[in-house]
């Protein structure tokens, strides 16, 4: 396999990979804009202007859109993140040059029709609807508001219902003025791929594009705090956060180990102790995300009202165990869990061409596979166990918790289990 970088003139990235045996290619435009981008009369934006992609085009209605990539037998999807928004197709290796013309019209030309901005003005404020009826959803929104308070990180990638019932045609225009530049996109392919030839195409649908001169996202701090929202429903939700380190941290594996030896599987100390010995939730996870410039430990679980209060608290104390007597072989069986996600994941041209744009975006190279295999390895006991004594000790902590949370305890008590 064989990656390859090249810039354009004007800033505008390609990256690909050729997979040898792939009858099929995965290709995509990664935009360094999402929610943390917008300004607060923004907020959810870029999630709409990701809607308003395959509504129409100067060449293409929605349906044509659809039609030149099904009529191949191929699939195009979008997403948006709080750092990233996403288009992407999966064809066949003939059809690649069609899905990067689709994929740079749909981003270049798009008609943004005022009568199908209130289509899909409908569709979000449904979306927003549906999100806001599922529990496990809205509470790591929550979460992430407490984590980054008055911040652009901490605000919702859908937005709030009021900011979307009022967006127009102008402020759709306005954010890809603002963000959709030729500095600020990467072409990333993987699979049955021809470097030289999307090159060429890149130049040709691209290269006319002028650079902008953008500035970089406000930092984010994580402060922390407590939200609880009760309501009637049959499980109570419990969300735990803990600041974690971003992607160019030196710290960044050591907290991903942490995490998947804490909660990450079956075999996990969280899964052990509160599912397997105490049957207190059916489940529990924790996990580390990371950003640019921050990142989150999290745990969610969720269980009865009469069980909340037993199982947040003996999360806290799993935790600070953790500091304690996390041994070798924990942290040797997360270790190999994450290389093996990883190298499980690559096998896909579509995960393939995701983690080429994300390295490129955060490294503006694609580091060797063995460089980051090694550096996973480098992580030993004593590094998780460092990392574990800061989390169960003075990370800065967030809690949400929704649902019959009458019995959970506080924020304060948790604070103060965890400094006992």
């Amino acid at each position: 396999m064989t990656t390859q970088i090249h810039r354009l003139k004007n800033g505008f990235r390609i990256v690909t990979e050729h997979m040898p045996g792939l009858a099929s290619a995965s290709v995509g435009i990664w935009v360094g804009a999402g929610a943390r981008h917008e300004a607060q009369n923004q907020n959810g934006i870029a999630h709409f202007l990701e809607h308003m992609a395959f509504k129409g085009t100067e060449r293409r209605n929605a349906l044509q859109i659809a039609e030149a990539i099904e009529d191949v037998g191929g699939y195009i999807n979008a997403y948006t993140s709080r750092e990233v928004t996403a288009y992407y197709a999966r064809v066949l290796e003939t059809d690649v040059p069609l899905a990067v013309d689709v994929i740079a019209d749909i981003l270049l030309n798009p008609i943004l029709d005022r009568n199908e901005i209130e289509v899909e003005r409908g569709v979000i404020l449904q979306e927003i609807g549906q999100a806001l009826d599922t529990p496990d959803d809205v509470i790591f929104d929550w979460l992430q508001e407490k984590a980054y308070p008055g911040q652009p990180l901490g605000r919702t990638i859908l937005g709030p219902s009021e900011r979307v019932s009022a967006f127009d045609r102008e402020d759709l225009s306005r954010f890809i003025s603002q963000y959709y530049r030729p500095d600020q996109l990467i072409l990333s392919a993987a699979g049955a791929v021809d470097h030289d030839v999307i090159v060429k195409l890149a130049e040709k649908l691209f290269g006319h594009m002028q650079p902008s001169l953008l500035s970089s996202a406000d930092k984010a701090y994580f402060l922390g705090g407590e939200v609880r929202h009760s309501k009637k429903l049959e499980q109570a939700h419990f969300a735990l956060a803990f600041e974690s380190p971003g992607y160019k941290h030196d710290d960044i594996y050591t907290a991903q180990i942490y995490a998947s030896m804490l909660g990450g599987g079956m075999s996990s100390r969280l899964f052990q102790e509160i599912r397997e010995k105490k049957g207190l939730c059916y489940s529990i996870f924790a996990q580390s995300g990371a950003y640019s410039d921050t990142g989150m430990t999290t745990v969610y679980a969720g269980t009865s009202a009469e069980q909340v209060s037993d199982l947040a608290t003996i999360t806290v104390d799993e935790i600070k165990r953790a500091a304690d007597d996390l041994n070798e072989a924990e942290v040797a069986r997360a270790r190999v869990q994450m290389k093996a996600g990883l190298l499980m994941g690559l096998e896909s041209p579509s995960n393939r061409a995701e983690r080429l744009a994300r390295l490129i975006q955060i490294w503006d190279r694609v580091p060797e596979l063995s460089e980051t295999v090694g550096r996973i390895d480098s992580v030993k006991a004593a590094d998780v166990r460092i990392y574990a004594e800061k989390i169960a000790s003075s990370s800065p902590m967030a809690l949400a918790l929704y649902g019959p949370i009458d019995q959970a305890p506080t924020f304060d008590q948790l604070q103060e289990r965890r400094a006992a």
